[in-house]
């Protein structure tokens, strides 16, 4: 079953069409869980049976975004709803006290797993997102192109919160949390920071309030742990090396300013662009007019 005209025509909330951000948060997420099945096998945490289901269910998921583009309503259900089950056999294999979890996965398989662990829960959730509009806007868009900068400073943001992630993993450093919760939280926070900003062309208040409480999650933990707590930036740069140091500085700046600006644009949609229209409403009457 293919999208209705109307629906095709009918304007999204995003910038992009939302079957461009769904086959590319697929993509990347069907890449992902690739990269991780193959060490989930090699560290024995599965055997081979998982393995072929699990390729099995990526090219019927890769099959299903190549549908969803052409417009088949069935393929855009089934593209979210195998990224959705997706992001809960991720969350409670390694974001859980578990045999495997993220930390001791990673000091058996490399650190790369665990950025890819952290990244796979973003792109679940955009590819979720994603078909949830393709269901009935998959081909409108938005032209406010003043969201752009924002766009682009929350995706840098999130690589490098995935990546400051994966250095406090190596680290075991998020206070008194575990690897497995912290990565999770910090998981959380990306995946509201990239949703905030992708609907804040269509929800002003929905969209900056989340890109606040995300980029609020992240900025207090760098607060935390590298201001107030035990671990400060020089000890990262001694024992991670200064570039680590530098990506968790660019996090933490990155966030503070896509805070300020989410707020802004909050107190841009909450003031009434019309003074008087709205006193002449709360008053319930009609104000004088000038002489």
């Amino acid at each position: 079953m293919r999208a209705s005209p109307a629906g095709r025509s009918t304007r999204g909330p995003f910038l992009v069409p939302a079957r461009v951000l769904l086959l590319a948060a697929g993509l990347l997420s069907i890449a992902l869980g690739g990269f991780n099945l193959a060490h989930e096998l090699r560290s024995t945490n599965v055997d081979i049976i998982y393995v072929a289901v699990g390729g099995l269910v990526g090219l019927i998921w890769m099959g299903s975004l190549y549908l969803a583009w052409r417009g088949f309503r069935l393929a855009v259900f089934a593209a979210g709803l195998i990224a959705f089950t997706e992001f809960g056999v991720i969350a409670s294999g390694h974001f859980v006290s578990a045999p495997w979890e993220i930390d001791i996965y990673a000091k058996h398989e490399g650190l790369e797993v665990a950025g890819v662990l952290i990244a796979l829960l973003p792109a679940c959730a955009l590819t979720v997102m994603a078909a949830i509009v393709s269901w009935s806007h998959p081909t409108g868009r938005r032209r406010q192109l003043e969201m752009l900068p924002l766009i682009l400073v929350s995706l840098l943001g999130a690589v490098l919160a995935v990546l400051q992630t994966t250095d406090n993993v190596a680290r075991k450093d998020f206070g008194t949390a575990t690897p497995e919760d912290g990565a999770f939280a910090a998981a959380i926070a990306v995946i509201l920071w990239l949703v905030g900003a992708f609907w804040l062309a269509r929800a002003r208040r929905t969209g900056a309030l989340l890109i606040m409480l995300g980029t609020f999650i992240l900025a207090d933990g760098f607060v935390s742990l590298h201001l107030l707590g035990g671990t400060p930036v020089s000890e990262i740069a001694s024992k991670s090396g200064v570039a680590w140091a530098g990506i968790a500085l660019g996090t933490a700046t990155l966030a503070v300013a896509s805070f300020v600006a989410a707020l802004t644009f909050l107190v841009a949609a909450l003031v009434p662009r019309r003074p008087w229209a709205w006193i002449r409403r709360q008053s319930g009457s009609r104000l004088p007019s000038g002489p």
